[in-house]
């Protein structure tokens, strides 16, 4: 049953993603918005077709041995079914087709025997989730409710490229993937970005307040896409900042009594992608997870990173992820958390506002 509250609970069951089949998405709105919106399109303009064998043989590599190391651990390990990436699919309004099975954690949301199915910003991610549906219908089998959110229409309204500072999508439709949202028990902290409305807060909150959840807006702190690379709760109490985005005086301050880590110096794995081309920033290196609250599995180039999470009394596994620039993914982006042995709880951080 999927009962998964925290980032930082003891991992007991977990999907670990895929690297078999990866394609450039086609390079629309949705795609200059998600991931190059810091780009001129001329840069990117030859990222097409489906990414080297050797790319994708190194990807697999490091994703299976992540799941060998999961399962020494413990950790029930699942990965997603294979899909037809290339098969080209269409609504109304655009043609797209698939981009990858390597992030599990950006669409799927789970929580208290609930999971919620995404509705991404991106067009090639439009059936992405096909991949779990088989675990998923598993899942409601056994009474885990399964809510999928409203399907976008992604019109070229939606983008917008004025001011890159703010998000690079308009409010106009519910829009929010799983790794804008940081889970915290009761409490659930909304990134609004690149790939999160201010509408797709609204509709979680329509959903899940009247479970005893409560969605908090952080806003103006990162607006590019996912907040798991800025904001890395490690356990109750003790928080990861990136410092290169967030300092003393600006943090979400749902975490104002917290312990707070403030990192920035990252080590930089560099993109195999033409001209270094990069669908994220060099601050993957900052995507850990979490396996129980003194043990986390990190990049193993980031050993500054690891001596300071000893500081604070968690040990690391210290692993390859070599393409998570390429890719667009790091060890929590890889995997999603589907059983950690915790209860769900109320950490009292709803008597501090979300916003600083």
């Amino acid at each position: 049953m999927i009962s998964s509250h925290n980032d930082w609970d003891t991992l007991e069951e977990c999907f670990v993603g895929i690297a078999d089949d990866v394609h450039h998405p086609p390079m629309d709105s949705s795609v200059m918005s998600f991931s190059y919106a810091g780009y001129d399109p001329n840069e990117v303009k030859d990222l097409k077709g489906r990414y080297p064998q050797w790319i994708l043989d190194e990807a697999n590599e490091d994703l299976d041995n992540l799941a060998k190391t999961l399962e020494r651990e413990g950790v029930i390990v699942h990965r997603p079914e294979p899909t037809n990436i290339s098969a080209e699919f269409s609504t109304p309004d655009w043609k797209s087709h698939g981009w990858y099975n390597y992030c599990p954690r950006d669409l799927l949301l789970p929580l208290d025997n609930l999971i919620i199915d995404c509705p991404s910003a991106m067009r090639s991610r439009y059936f992405e989730t096909m991949a779990y549906r088989s675990y998923l219908m598993g899942q409601m089998e056994e009474g885990v409710k399964w809510i999928t959110a409203p399907k976008p229409r992604l019109l070229e309204s939606l983008y917008t490229f004025e001011d890159l500072t703010q998000p690079t999508i308009t409010d106009d439709e519910i829009i929010f993937d799983a790794a804008n949202i940081v889970r915290l028990g009761k409490d659930l902290l909304f990134q609004v970005s690149n790939s999160g409305s201010k509408k797709g807060a609204m509709w979680l909150k329509t959903i899940l307040e009247p479970l005893g959840y409560r969605v908090h807006l952080a806003e103006g702190f990162y607006a590019y896409t996912h907040f798991d690379s800025t904001v890395v709760p490690l356990r109750e109490g003790l928080v990861l900042f990136n410092g290169a985005r967030l300092n003393e005086n600006h943090y979400p301050s749902i975490f104002k009594n917290w312990d707070k880590m403030f990192f920035d110096d990252v080590v930089d794995i560099g993109s195999v992608l033409p001209n270094g081309v990069s669908p994220c920033s060099p601050y993957i290196g900052l995507n850990l997870l979490m396996v129980n609250p003194i043990l986390a599995i990190v990049d193993e180039n980031q050993m500054e990173l690891r001596r300071q999470l000893f500081r604070k009394g968690i040990d690391s596994i210290g692993l390859k992820m070599r393409h998570a620039r390429s890719l667009s993914g790091g060890f929590h982006c890889v995997t999603l958390d589907v059983k950690r042995n915790g209860e769900l709880q109320d950490y009292g951080l709803h008597n501090v506002s979300s916003s600083s």
